[in-house]
């Protein structure tokens, strides 16, 4: 008998008088709680006050609290109640914490109370579930990939097996059907999963797999046992019918709508006419009782525009020639001759490279290989700007170059298409450490997938997709679901099932002619090559075998044979004996080139000549052709959403798609193959041009965002990675849609909007503040320059520029890197041959980055960098102060000047070159004052009066690299 029937049966024949708690205290019977249903109060409180987010038309990260069945299903990332466990619990613990509702009121305590008293009494519901259809292929077909298809798969199919498609089960392979529906114990590869033959135990490393866990093994087993169902299910995509995760609500925020077709400019004010760029500004100002500072004067702006464009400032003939030019329209002159100069593309190609992460090494965290060929994205990039590319076909080129042309036959190639397939890298940036013996699992896959989603969203849609990788993001509205859409997009080209290391995602491709040459060319060097380093060899184990004798003349040349061939084996293969040798002989009979050298300093001289030789003949060996791509390989494995973002726990079988809060939510993505009998799946393409629209919500405002901020320091919106609800909004709401509707009406060029931005009064103002620090204290308003800081490069190429060590350059390979016994590291001129080169054309290895840009805020890609740091730490000034190439560069710099005969003009020449103006005459006075005092010092300590006046000199330039004024734009 159960007692709390007993109870409610003496209650309903009792009835509610006086005198029965009385009663019921004084009963011996035990009471036992209530039974706590979902039905009850729980259900009903969610359904009232969770329904806008969580309903059944409406389900945030797919959560509807609407109905039993909902909350059993839980969200996209797992089940949200843990019953008789409400600390474990994601619904309590997000009531618990407030985050929930976000709409009205919050839950009361009761509230609480009543939904954490469910879950610990075992989360009970009335009704019954609805029974689960049984498994079919959807539900087994992710084992088979993340367990199997490495040695059955697209390109390992061993026993004639390929289980990328659960019904070759049925057929099976060489030892016949691997399964036998409704017969576990009878299907061969159940069987040799859990004997743990497949996978096999000594290959798990080689191929990168683990051991399916105890239930996925299960769920094999039910699966067989079930029936072995092939049923299809239809991938969650957009196909018509109204979204339930994202409403038109969401979209309603200002950067999701569509880009307008037309912006009204407001009427200018004031005699002087204003360009529409200024009229916006000068709207927001007159509302706050403000106005433009004056213009920059026209050395200021002479320097100013030099520094924007092209990362250098102007040399004395540029200065004299754009101080003195009588036309009114010089200004617009030296833009448009700037706008034309090839290092325009060295210095706003580096910001898009900043975008996509560019680096020369993959990254990781024991070792950091060198990407022999990135430099050639580097190189598309810096051309393509040079050239005006149009911005929406320099994007597609960079997602979907493959898709664009064939690439498979030698008679298809010709130097556009390899450059389309160059532009691929852009992808191909973010830290990559699947080429080592380790990380090269399906976890480590995805992460490269994350990185350059993350790099496409935080750059080119200016929203921050990585959250939802793992859960609906909290704040925009951009459910799992669209993240994994975005991923099924580029699934044809990077498959954590299908996968190729950084070490074989290589094209080598180029025009029959071309090749032609670089065989010929690299024949003929690489014979050269060999024959210097065999005489180098020789040279060494001439010496070397002198050492022996010198050291061990007991020890018998055979003998000495016998060790040199143990030292040489393979350390896994040697014999006992061999090993035995290795450890009496191995420090003492294996000396290091340096001791050799030390002993025999000869040896020295030859070695640097063979090395010397070596460097010319590898400085003139052609590139190689190889080219680090991203193609379609037309073969996509399914795209599962994976709960928790890990790759073990997939759930749904998701289609291809994009943020359905950039569309209307139900319009279908559609990628055919690009040309007939391509054996492309034509995905990257259809989302190009998808996000190419002359009308996209996003491409073009965050695009010259991110140039408005290159010029005034900061953008119109102030987050240039997220335009979403929790970034910033913008200031100038009405200017940001016109620059991108004038940028995407001038045919996307770039140059173009430069030329909006520069011609502006906004731009070419001065920057001090004025009366206008108090009212616009962070220049919101614009009512003058923003003051800047050069960025590493820009101040790194300034120096050399200024002392005459520019190496001008343009393309190629890297330019060496050497890290020095102290720890600095600098370019190495000597080691390839080459001049002091642009800092964009160093080598950026992640793990060798050069000091002095590292010093001055040059970024860590991870993966990539939207707007940089400005930091103001003790390390820069003494960089500056102590650095002996900063150093170097200053005498450099005064060697220039030696040639002026009176003082007078030395410091002219050094304040121009320098400031690109002359000096003030209070400046001309002390720094004439402290070159004498200087130079007399020198002179007194033994030196001639040559060169006590070139150490004075050059101590005046290290001065001026040191001043404020050469470390800003203005």
């Amino acid at each position: 008998m159960r007692t709390g029937w007993c109870v409610r049966s003496f209650l309903q024949a009792a009835g509610r008088r006086a005198g029965l708690l009385t009663l019921l205290a004084a009963t011996a019977w035990p009471v036992a709680a209530a039974e706590v249903f979902f039905e009850d109060r729980v259900g009903p409180l969610l359904g009232q006050r969770c329904r806008d987010c969580h309903g059944a038309k409406t389900r945030r990260a797919n959560l509807d609290l609407s109905s039993a069945e909902g909350v059993r299903r839980g969200a996209d990332s797992g089940p949200v109640i843990q019953a008789g466990d409400p600390a474990q619990s994601r619904l309590y613990e997000m009531v618990h914490s407030g985050e929930m509702p976000r709409k009205g009121d919050k839950l009361t305590a009761e509230e609480m109370r009543w939904i954490e008293e469910w879950i610990r009494e075992g989360a009970r519901f009335r009704s019954e579930p609805v029974a689960e259809a049984r498994l079919h292929k959807h539900d087994v077909l992710p084992i088979l990939l993340l367990r199997c298809s490495a040695c059955h798969g697209a390109e390992l199919q061993r026993g004639d097996l390929d289980l990328r498609r659960p019904e070759n089960l049925l057929s099976g392979g060489k030892s016949g059907p691997a399964i036998v529906p409704g017969r576990p114990d009878g299907s061969l590869a159940l069987q040799r999963v859990e004997q743990e033959l497949c996978p096999p135990k000594d290959q798990l490393l080689k191929y990168f797999v683990e051991r399916p866990a105890p239930g996925e093994v299960d769920k094999l087993r039910e699966w067989i046992a079930g029936g072995a169902s092939m049923k299809e299910v239809p991938p969650d995509a957009a196909d018509g019918r109204p979204d339930p995760l994202v409403t038109d609500a969401d979209r309603a925020h200002w950067a999701f709508q569509k880009l307008p077709s037309h912006v009204a400019v407001p009427d200018a004010q004031g005699s002087v006419p204003l360009r529409p760029v200024d009229a916006f500004v000068q709207e927001r100002q007159r509302e706050h009782g403000l106005k433009f500072a004056p213009e920059a004067s026209r050395v200021t702006l002479i320097r100013r525009v030099h520094y924007d464009l092209i990362g250098l400032p102007p040399t004395p003939e540029e200065l004299a020639r754009w101080r003195e030019h009588p036309s009114d329209g010089w200004y617009a002159e030296m833009v448009d001759h700037l706008l034309a100069s090839p290092h325009y593309g060295e210095r706003w190609g580096r910001f898009w490279l900043d975008v996509a992460g560019y680096a020369d090494s993959e990254g990781g965290t024991s070792e950091d290989p060198v990407r022999e060929t990135a430099w050639k994205y580097r190189d598309y990039v810096i051309r393509s700007l040079n050239a005006d590319k149009p911005w929406d076909r320099f994007l597609t080129e960079q997602l979907a170059g493959d898709e664009l042309a064939p690439h498979a036959g030698a008679a298809q190639v010709d130097d556009r298409v390899v450059e389309q397939l160059i532009a691929t890298g852009f992808l191909r940036m973010g830290v990559d450490q699947t080429g080592s013996r380790t990380m090269n699992f399906v976890p480590e896959r995805l992460g490269v997938i994350a990185d350059a989603l993350q790099v496409l969203g935080s750059g080119v849609l200016g929203l921050t997709l990585d959250c939802a990788r793992c859960h609906s993001h909290k704040y925009d509205a951009i459910p799992q679901r669209d993240y994994y859409r975005l991923k099924a997009v580029f699934q044809g080209a990077l498959d954590e099932h299908d996968w190729l290391t950084w070490k074989t995602r290589n094209l080598d491709v180029a025009p029959a002619e071309v090749r032609a040459r670089h065989d010929q060319a690299s024949a003929v060097l690489q014979k050269q090559i060999k024959t210097v380093e065999m005489r180098r060899a020789a040279t060494l184990k001439s010496v070397q075998e002198r050492y022996y004798q010198e050291r061990w003349p007991q020890v018998a040349k055979d003998e000495q044979d016998a060790i040199l061939a143990a030292l040489k084996a393979d350390a896994g293969r040697r014999s006992r004996s061999e090993e035995e040798r290795v450890r009496r002989y191995e420090t003492e009979l294996k000396p290091v080139e340096r001791v050799l050298v030390e002993r025999h300093p000869e040896l020295g001289v030859q070695l640097r000549a063979c090395d010397a030789e070596l460097v010319t003949l590898r400085g003139r060996l052609p590139p190689p052709l190889a080219v680090r791509a991203l193609w379609d390989r037309g073969r996509p494995s399914p795209t599962y959403l994976l709960s928790r973002g890990e790759a073990h726990r997939p759930t749904r079988l998701v289609g291809p798609g994009v943020p359905s809060v950039l569309t209307d939510g139900r319009s279908p993505f559609i990628a055919d193959p690009p040309w007939p009998g391509a054996d492309k799946t034509g995905r990257r393409l259809a989302f190009a041009r998808w996000l190419t629209q002359p009308d996209h919500p996003l491409t073009a405002r965050v695009l010259v965002n991110r140039v408005w901020a290159k010029y005034f320091g900061s953008g119109l919106v102030a987050t240039l990675d997220n335009f979403g609800v929790l970034g910033a909004r913008p200031t100038h709401p009405e200017l940001l849609d016109w620059l991108a509707r004038d940028f995407v009406d001038s045919g996307w060029s770039l140059k173009h909007l430069h030329r909006t931005l520069l011609l502006s009064r906004t731009y070419r103002q001065g920057s001090l503040a004025g009366g206008s620090a108090e009212a616009d204290p962070d220049n919101l308003l614009l009512t003058r320059m923003a003051l800047r800081r050069l960025d590493a490069e820009a101040l790194r190429d300034a120096m050399h520029a200024v002392a005459g060590r520019l190496d001008a350059r343009l393309y190629g390979p890297p330019a060496s890197v050497s890290v020095r016994a102290d720890g600095l590291i600098t370019d190495d001129p000597a080691a390839d041959g080459s001049g002091h080169r642009r800092s964009v054309y160093l080598r950026l290895r992640r793990t060798e980055m050069p000091s002095l840009l590292a010093t001055f805020d040059y970024p860590e890609m991870q993966p990539n960098c939207i707007q940089r740091n400005i930091s103001t730490v003790s390390l820069q000034p003494l960089m500056l102060l102590n650095n002996s190439r900063v150093r170097e560069l200053a005498t450099a710099f005064a060697d220039r000047l030696l040639d002026a005969p009176e003082e007078s003009e030395v410091i002219r020449r050094a304040f121009e070159a320098a400031l690109q103006r002359p000096p003030e005459p209070e400046e001309q006075a002390a720094a004439q004052e402290t070159l004498q005092r200087a130079q007399a010092a020198w002179f007194d300590s033994g030196l001639t009066a040559a060169s006590a006046r070139r150490q004075a000199l050059a101590a005046l330039c290290h001065t001026l690299f040191n001043t404020a004024e050469f470390l800003h734009v203005d």
